[in-house]
């Protein structure tokens, strides 16, 4: 199961999860609900942010199949996108892009989502005024087709 790791700079509270290049067409760049932990659309998943102007750390693991897929995994909150490009990538809201990983297969990708550290993350910038917080909002995300 390939692991990737690596922090991106969140703007506007959202970061995306998504075909590289992400067409605009089916994108959650036009998906405004931030009250949910993510949010799925035709392109990509957008993950909501607890806070701006901060960075955060993510972990992508990717399984084969959905039989590979390990039970307590499957208890995380779901999304889904529809892989249609070369590459994956973990970009923020200006298409900076933290990592790019190989696509699953075309259709439809499941991604469980978990995301630790967002009641720090939110104390270090509205509270404590910090201006640098990095890799306190942690996010992990595991990847597989739709059987």
């Amino acid at each position: 199961m390939p692991r990737y790791e690596g922090s991106v700079r969140v703007y506007f509270q959202r970061i995306y999860l998504g075909n590289s290049p992400m067409p605009l067409e089916d994108s959650p760049f036009k998906n405004y609900d931030f009250d949910s932990l993510a949010v799925s659309a035709g392109d990509a998943i957008g993950l909501n942010s607890v806070t701006s102007n901060h960075t955060a750390h993510v972990t992508l693991e990717v399984f084969d199949s959905p039989a590979e897929v390990p039970a307590e995994v499957r208890e995380q909150p779901t999304y889904w996108f529809t892989s249609s490009a070369r590459e994956i990538a973990l970009t923020d809201t200006e298409g900076g892009t933290a990592l790019v990983l190989p696509a699953l297969p075309a259709g439809r990708v499941v991604c469980a989502v978990s995301c630790s550290g967002r009641d720090e993350a939110y104390a270090a910038r509205h509270h404590e005024h910090q201006d640098d917080v990095r890799d306190i909002e942690r996010w992990h995300i595991w990847m597989w087709p739709e059987a």
